[in-house]
């Protein structure tokens, strides 16, 4: 019976360790749950150049969004849990889609295995060059003047700016209007085309339109100004201290995916990170790179789920 139980033990042992040599077989599907354009997408475009190149096989972007990320975490989470899915996830879908959209199905946390948390990303506060305020200050003052009538575009319910909105106007002591997109382009579009006051997105969509002066930056949402946007000062040095958030991105895999190929995954991205023209251009995005490993990932998801869970009860999120 032992020697029975030996020789399973064995071919279990040599199976996985097959499958890790030959693993990836065919191409991989990375789902992205926003639209393109954005710096989800635009970050998990270059990151899925850099592994697919690594890892020998072509990695398919799908991109899924609705519902601040919610219907891509849902579509990732119920993919066979084979390493041929990858999910790019945030802190909107892996920490708080759970916390304020509460008419939508939302994966749980052990619903995914992390694999890399690879991009932080600073918010930064947008208006059109001919807005009525032209300083984080004179927003403030005009906000508190008309409370509800500044409307404020953020790529979603639930996204990292929405949540970055709504702890600026607590901390600010303003109340304004969100309005949700589908996605970071079309909120810009709209606040391009006048349709909203204010965004609240990332340099990675809005650089270049600040810089050819079609958009205004007030402040960046985040501890430090940021190298994309130097001249831009940080929203405690414009006069709003207290409001610091930023929005990181990994990726994840569905739960159950065989632990050597989420190691597989989480080191050949530990080693896209550490190349130079990686971290180039992300820091052209006007984002910070960041260097994860699985278990990193999970703690900043359990710190992220703590900061925020006390965050989220002083604010009311309107997740309709």
């Amino acid at each position: 019976m032992k020697k029975l139980v030996y020789s399973v033990v064995f071919l279990l042992g040599a199976m996985q360790m097959a499958s890790a040599q030959t693993y990836p077989e065919k191409p991989i599907t990375l789902v992205i749950p926003y639209t393109p354009a954005g710096i989800t997408d635009n970050s998990g475009r270059l990151a899925a150049k850099k592994l697919s190149e690594r890892l020998g096989q072509p990695i398919v972007i799908e991109n899924r969004p609705g519902a601040g990320g919610a219907v891509g975490a849902e579509y990732a989470a119920r993919a066979k849990p084979d390493g041929y899915t990858i999910f790019q996830g945030t802190r909107g879908t892996q920490v708080t889609n759970a916390m304020i959209l509460k008419d939508v199905k939302i994966p749980a946390a052990a619903d995914f295995a992390s694999v890399y948390g690879f991009i932080d990303a600073a918010t930064v506060i947008v208006v059109r060059d001919d807005a009525p305020f032209q300083t984080l200050e004179e927003l403030v003052a005009y906000a508190k003047q008309n409370p509800g009538k500044v409307n404020y575009a953020t790529a979603g319910n639930g996204s990292g700016a929405h949540l970055t909105g709504e702890l600026f106007q607590d901390v600010a002591g303003i109340q304004m209007t969100h309005v949700p997109y589908r996605g970071s382009a079309p909120a810009v579009q709209d606040l391009l085309g006048g349709s909203v006051s204010v965004a609240f997105d990332y340099p990675a969509t809005t650089a270049s339109f600040i810089k050819s002066g079609r958009l205004r930056a007030l402040a960046v949402v985040y501890g430090e100004r940021i190298s994309s946007l130097p001249d831009v000062p940080t929203a405690s040095e414009a006069g709003v201290a207290g409001a610091e958030s930023s929005s990181w991105m990994g990726f994840f895999v569905p739960a159950g995916t065989p632990a050597h190929i989420v190691k597989r995954l989480s080191d050949e991205m530990d080693l896209v990170m550490q190349d130079l023209d990686m971290q180039q251009k992300i820091v052209e995005m006007g984002a910070i790179p960041l260097h994860a490993n699985s278990q990193e990932l999970d703690k900043l998801i359990s710190d992220d789920s703590q900061r925020w869970s006390e965050v989220l009860k002083r604010v009311t999120i309107d997740s309709n």
